[in-house]
């Protein structure tokens, strides 16, 4: 049995949707395998693909893993006084947003396009909550690259990857690599295939099997993995058509 994990944002949702041709190829691929999500977003973030049924999700960067029903596989949280300094040092510096345990609410110090959102100004305000990850968004990409360095010499004990303008922290050791690798073993698979768009998705590429990546990905992601593929279907479909090879 093959297991595949997609990234969300500019690999399978585009302009907030999923193309009917990735439905359709998901659709086929989970007759006989698995498919699922691993992405940088909070568990209560996935309102444009909740009609797809993924058997599994990796969600917050890999800090949290849930099954088909959402019950919790694993998780790693921060601890709770490094993510207050961290949310005092930077919220002068970047647009923060906290990922907790909460299914319902995601929280941020500025108002995006989505009704999950609460905003806060302290984090006090998200009281006795778990958290999972903590982002910090910038104004440039240049920017965000220019604090990666600071984040994870500041804080040895958890790990800060860019994601274009933005940097996702989580506790050191964990990354969608490591949830890759978790639900693998979890279902007991024999492969495991991974597709993504961005620089955050190399520990994903790296863990898995099998990578692909798109012929818009910046050249350095496009060296990381096995093949590169214009969309999530022709990944799905260019697996099973060389599978198909190796057996004549």
């Amino acid at each position: 049995m093959k297991v595949f994990a997609t990234d969300l944002d500019g690999t399978l949702v585009h302009n907030k949707k999923v193309k009917d041709t990735d439905r359709k190829a998901i659709q086929d691929f989970q007759k006989e395998n698995l498919f699922g999500v691993c992405t940088g977003r909070p568990v209560c973030s996935l309102f444009d693909i909740e009609d797809i049924p993924f058997d599994f999700y990796i969600v917050s960067f890999g800090a949290l893993l849930l099954d088909r029903n959402k019950k919790m596989i694993e998780e790693h949280i921060i601890d709770k006084n490094l993510a207050k300094d961290i949310f005092n040092y930077y919220v002068n510096k970047a647009t923060i947003i906290v990922q907790t345990n909460d299914l319902h609410h995601f929280y941020a110090t500025s108002v995006y396009n989505n009704p999950l959102l609460t905003l806060i100004n302290s984090f006090e305000d998200i009281g006795d909550l778990k958290v999972y990850s903590i982002s910090l968004i910038f104004d440039t990409n240049k920017e965000a690259a220019s604090y990666v360095l600071d984040v994870n010499e500041r804080y040895p004990l958890l790990a800060g990857y860019q994601n274009n303008n933005s940097i996702d922290i989580v506790v050191k050791g964990v990354s969608k690599g490591t949830g890759v690798t978790a639900i693998k073993k979890h279902f007991n698979a024999d492969e495991m295939l991974g597709i993504g768009d961005s620089y955050n998705d190399l520990p994903l590429f790296k863990a898995s099997d099998r990578s692909f990546t798109f012929h818009s990905s910046p050249e350095d992601i496009k060296l990381q993995v096995n093949d590169v593929v214009s969309s999530v279907s022709e990944a799905i479909y260019k697996d099973r058509v060389d599978e198909k090879k190796c057996q004549f």
